[in-house]
């Protein structure tokens, strides 16, 4: 199978930050590919550089997405995003699973079963955007990748390739983690760490397929709320129908 966006380089080398790819570019599984401009996902947007600031607006971005809780914007400092920003905190900390990380699969599922609500409304507001718009969390890899990857699936996107974008998150943040492990504050904090790090190989696409045959993702979001129109609006415009 070629890489997602073979021929197309869909990474977005916006300063400041390390993890910003387009969503774009991705073979569907009855023909044709994701369309660019709709939907950007990133880590953490607020440490863009007035240059990678610039690029962002430059790149028409409308509205973020920002899937931190509160408790993680203490670093955003007093220099506001140059575009709006509408917040669906996912917090793993009250979560056993997803803060201890037993497995990147038991992070996700409780994570993707815990914050259903803000998932759905994640995804009604990327409906509701004029496009391109932006989300992200810290890294851009776990919640971030849990919301692309059922943007994703809805939109036709094959499991497996939804795995292989998954996993270019990894390879975008690999220069940084012998820092992240080395200011680990004890040793349980580093090995917590260091299980976080274990590549995610089809992990996602795993977890999907499970909301998928348990429910269904779509079933799912609009249980939770999500508005019906902006989901397939979502989806038209990723398929490059609208």
């Amino acid at each position: 199978m070629p890489a997602p966006g073979a021929g197309i380089d869909r990474v977005l080398r916006w300063d400041g930050c390390v993890n910003v790819r387009d969503l774009g570019g991705l073979p569907l599984a009855d023909g044709g590919e994701t369309a660019f401009r709709v939907v950007v996902r990133a880590d953490w947007l607020p440490g863009l550089s007035d240059e990678g600031r610039r690029a962002l607006v430059d790149y028409g971005v409308s509205i973020i997405v920002d899937l931190r809780p509160h408790r993680e914007h203490e670093d955003d400092g007093i220099n506001p995003l140059p575009v709006p920003v509408v917040r669906q905190g996912m917090d793993p900390r009250p979560l056993p699973p997803a803060w201890d990380w037993p497995s990147m699969r038991e992070a996700y599922l409780a994570l993707a079963d815990h914050y259903r609500a803000e998932l759905a409304q994640a995804l009604t507001l990327l409906g509701d955007a004029e496009p391109p718009a932006a989300i992200h969390c810290a890294g851009g890899r776990d919640r971030t990748g849990i919301a692309c990857g059922m943007a994703l699936w809805l939109a036709g996107v094959e499991p497996e390739t939804i795995a292989a974008d998954h996993a270019l998150s990894d390879e975008s943040l690999a220069p940084h983690n012998e820092n992240w492990l080395a200011e680990a504050p004890d040793d349980a904090e580093r090995e917590r760490r260091l299980r976080i790090l274990q590549p995610a190989g089809n992990t996602l696409a795993e977890v999907l397929a499970e909301i998928e045959a348990e429910e269904g993702i779509r079933q799912r979001l609009l249980r939770a709320g999500a508005d019906e129109a902006a989901l397939d609006r979502l989806v038209a415009r990723l398929r490059g129908e609208a």
